[in-house]
Order: structure tokens, then sequence, then C-alpha cells
């Protein structure tokens, strides 16, 4: 049996970077808002996360009271066609639709476990952050360069400043270093913001190869810096939050890569040479595409589709031997393509480097799969642990699962009465003749059957201010669905007080 070299999986590569790190922290118990007879909830987190984390349309795009009802009536909208779709719907039979659900759930419960197993167990010295609040003022200039080479690596000398210039030349043949500023805040490697913000470093200094990936290595030079004081209460505390939320975002990532480590211990992963070059050479056409190709290329990011394109290849492919042929093994068991293109579905493919040349594709490819399967085991892990019943990650979950049955109904109920038209092109059209009255339909079905936290409601702040909020090294980058287009009606009528037992 022909293989690829044998690819151990060692801990420096099991690297997982959450995109909202800093957004994962201890959440108290689960505030409901809106609660829809037994069949449903709303969270407060829940709105706010739906109203603030992606565009809204124009008609309800204000932070007025009247727009902060149209959302409301909105996602409520959405509860009660999901309802109206039911666990029968044919999108619940749906291979790939419970793949992605899947998808969702497990990546909601590695981001849990990484809170649980990495965040939580942060303990942070005084001195540290003393030492990083006097240093994270700065805004250091500059100059660097990246060099795919180990042993240079190893025995580059830092002491002399002059060997900096000198192998930037011999490389490039240019004498003109790139320059850059890099301060505090800045989402760089974490191994770049330790090397610069931990200790005091001094102007034309420096500093020891920095390894920022398997083979990748970066060379800084420190040009001068400026440095911003904090010299009000409210600038110190601010300061201070950021450097205690930075120290202990690095020093869980730390923690997370050896528990990773643990789970991955000794596993060795095998790849079978030919099938490896085909699907390879599949992502390879998909991902690098003609100038003209790749002006679809925001879109295509936006959505996913890269990854369902290869899916769908994957799929319809008619050589049945091929789709039976193994693709890589892991101890001791073998991965077909077919059980590839499930995983998939639950699990698109990370580059690690996403603008990376194309005479690097093969290994970036490589090591995305690895990934993937790293993050199999340590599903299985969270699984053991039972972070699939934390509420948190339930709510996440259920979040995905609703938007598309609700979207699933809104479609078979136009399909239904004969509209036909274009949605995107004639939503607000499509909403005053046949969505309103839907929704109308569905608000008196469940009159006085949904409760709404009046109070809460009242106070929650909703901003104006159009956002995407991604997790970019996420298998799935976007937190939550986009805004439901249902209803443009702000009446509140039909719901009623939510009593204190809730």
């Amino acid at each position: 049996m022909k293989f690829l070299a044998k690819f151990i999986i060692p801990p420096a590569i099991l690297l997982f970077f959450l995109g909202c790190g800093s957004r994962l922290k201890q959440e108290p118990p689960e505030q409901i808002l809106v609660k829809i007879s037994d069949k449903a909830t709303i969270s407060v987190n829940e709105f706010i996360h739906r109203a603030e984390y992606t565009p809204r349309p124009a008609y309800c795009r204000l932070n007025s009271y009247l727009h902060k009802k149209i959302i409301l009536n909105s996602l409520i909208a959405e509860k009660l066609m999901a309802i109206e779709a039911g666990e029968n719907s044919p999108l619940m039979e749906n291979e790939e639709f419970l793949g992605y659900l899947r998808g969702r759930k497990e990546q909601a419960m590695r981001q849990w476990m990484y809170h649980k197993q990495a965040v939580e167990k942060v303990k942070l010295e005084e001195t540290e952050i003393k030492r990083a609040y006097n240093l994270a003022g700065r805004e250091y200039k500059v100059a660097y360069f990246a060099l795919r080479d180990s042993t240079i690596a190893r025995n580059f000398s830092p002491n002399d400043s002059s060997i900096f210039e000198d192998l930037f030349y011999r490389i490039t043949g240019d004498t003109t270093l790139p320059t850059r500023n890099i301060n505090y805040n800045d989402p760089e490697n974490i191994r770049i913001h330790e090397a610069l913000f931990s200790e005091e470093i001094k102007k034309n200094q420096v500093l020891p190869p920095i390894q920022i990936g398997e083979n990748d290595f970066l060379f800084i030079k420190i040009l001068g810096w400026t440095d911003e004081l904090a010299l009000t209460e409210p600038q110190r505390q601010n300061r201070l939050t950021k450097v205690t939320e930075k120290l202990t975002q690095v020093s869980a990532s730390a923690i997370w890569q050896n528990y990773v480590a643990d789970i991955m211990r000794g596993k060795k992963m095998d790849f079978y040479p030919d099938t490896f070059q085909k699907i390879a050479k599949i992502y390879f056409d998909t991902y690098f595409k003609t100038p003209d190709e790749q002006k679809q290329e925001l879109v295509d990011d936006l959505w996913g589709k890269k990854e369902k394109e290869v899916a769908r290849i994957l799929a319809d492919e008619t050589d049945e031997q091929f789709l039976n042929q193994p693709f890589f093994r892991i101890d001791g068991t073998d991965y077909t393509v077919a059980d590839f293109r499930r995983e998939l579905i639950s699990h698109p493919l990370v580059f690690r480097n996403r603008k990376m040349p194309s005479d690097r594709f093969t290994n970036e490819f490589r090591l995305a799969v690895v990934d993937l399967v790293r993050d199999i085991y340590v599903n299985k892990e969270a699984y053991k642990k039972g972070y699939d019943k934390a509420q948190i990650v339930k709510r996440t979950e259920n979040m995905w699962k609703d938007t598309f049955l609700g979207l699933y109904q809104k479609h078979a109920y136009l399909d239904s009465i004969g509209d036909n038209r274009h949605f995107a092109s004639n939503y607000l059209k499509i909403l005053e003749e046949s969505l309103n009255p839907y929704v109308d339909s569905l608000q008196q079905k469940w009159y006085k059957k949904i409760e709404l936290d009046f109070d809460t409601f009242e106070k929650l702040p909703i901003t104006r201010i159009d956002l995407f909020v991604k997790q970019p090294d996420q298998p799935f980058q976007y937190v939550v669905p986009l805004f439901p287009v249902t209803t443009t009606d702000h009446m509140l009528e039909y719901v009623t007080k939510m009593t204190d037992d809730h």
C-alpha cells in the first residue's frame, strides 16, 4: 500500500485561533426576552446579536424605538415560520442541512470547550499585567521580511543589525526594506505580539526570528515608536481592560494548544497520494480563478460558495470507485473521499494562509485537512464532557436551525400563493403584498400566546451601524445568520407581558 510520507501531527501545528476569543466570557444565566408558548424562545443575547452583528434592512436600520419593534417582530416572525415548518419539514431530512447544523453545533462546542478548558484556567500575575500595561501605549515602526528557511533562522544572530539588511538584500536583491506600524491592539500573530510587547526593547534592535508557521519565519528590526500616554482615569481603566483581555487571550491560546496536543498525542496521519493529488486539484481549480472569475470572490467568501462548489464536485463524481477510494488514514482508520465530503459539510476547510501563492497551495491544503481531522478528535472530547448540552451551544444550534426552517417556510408560502418574483430585487413589494399579511395571520394564530419581557425590551440599546461580525479562523465564519426579512410591522398588540416566573 503506497502512502505519502507519514505525517505525525505535532503540537506545533495544533493552533486553534478563535477570531472572537475576547467575546468568550462566562455568561450569566440566560435571560429570556420572548417566549412563544412552549415552542420557542428568544434570549436577550440572541436579540442583540441578531440586531447588531449583521446589517439590517433600511426599514429597520435606525436606532429608534419604532425600528426596534420591527426588529423584534421580524425575529418573532422567523420563529413562527420555523414552527409552521415543523420538525417534520423536508429540510429536516436533508443530509446536507443536518450536516450543516451538526457543524454549527460542534463549532460552538469547541468554542465553549476552549472557554472552559483554557480561558477559565488563566491566572495572570500582577507583575505581568504591569509590564504589559507600560508597553501597551506603544506603536512600533518596524522593518520586516519573511523567510521560509529554518536553517537560516536557526543560525541568524540578531546582535549585529547590519546582518538584517544584508540578509534581506541577499534574499531579494532589493535594498528597500518593507515597513509597517504595529500597535498593541492590532490582531497580530500571538508570537509577534509577545516579541514586541512582553519585554522592553530598543531602537534599531533586531529581534530573534519569529516562527509564524510550520516553516515560516519573520525577521523584524525596530525602527522606533511613539507612545500614547493614558492620562485620565477612563483611559487608564480602558487600557488595563485591554491589556488584561490580551494577556488572557495569549495565555489561553497556549493552554489550549497544550490541551489539544494531549488529545492528539501519538496520532499519525497518512495520505494516499493519488487521491490526495486529485482532490487537491479540485480545490486548486476552485480557489485560483481567472481574473474575471475573481470578481465574484467577495460574494463567494460571504456565502461560503467555494466549499459548496467543492462538495458539489465531489458529490457529482460519477466514478463510484473514486468515491470509495481512501483519502487518508488516521490511527488505523481509513477515510474515503465520500467520508471526506460528509465531513466538509460539517467543517469547511480553514486555510491558515488565505493569501497563499499558488505554488504553496498543496502544503496549505494538506494542513487544512489535518486541522479538520484535529477538530474531529476535539469534537469527540467535547461530546464526552457534555458540552453539546451547554445552553450557549443549544442556543446557537437552535438559532441556525430556526433561521433556515423559517426561510424554508417563507419561500414555501410564497410558492403556494404563486408569488414567484425574485426576492432580492422585489423584497419591499413582496413584504407589503405577501409577507406582511402572512405574518399578520401567524400573529393572530398565536395571539396572546407570545410573552415579552417589556421592561427589559424597553431598555435594550440598538445602534445604526452596519456590521458583519466574523470569526476568520473558524470553519463557519459568520457569527449570526443574516437578518430575517419577514415583516415591516411594528405593532405589538398580539403579545402579552411576560410573567415573573420566566
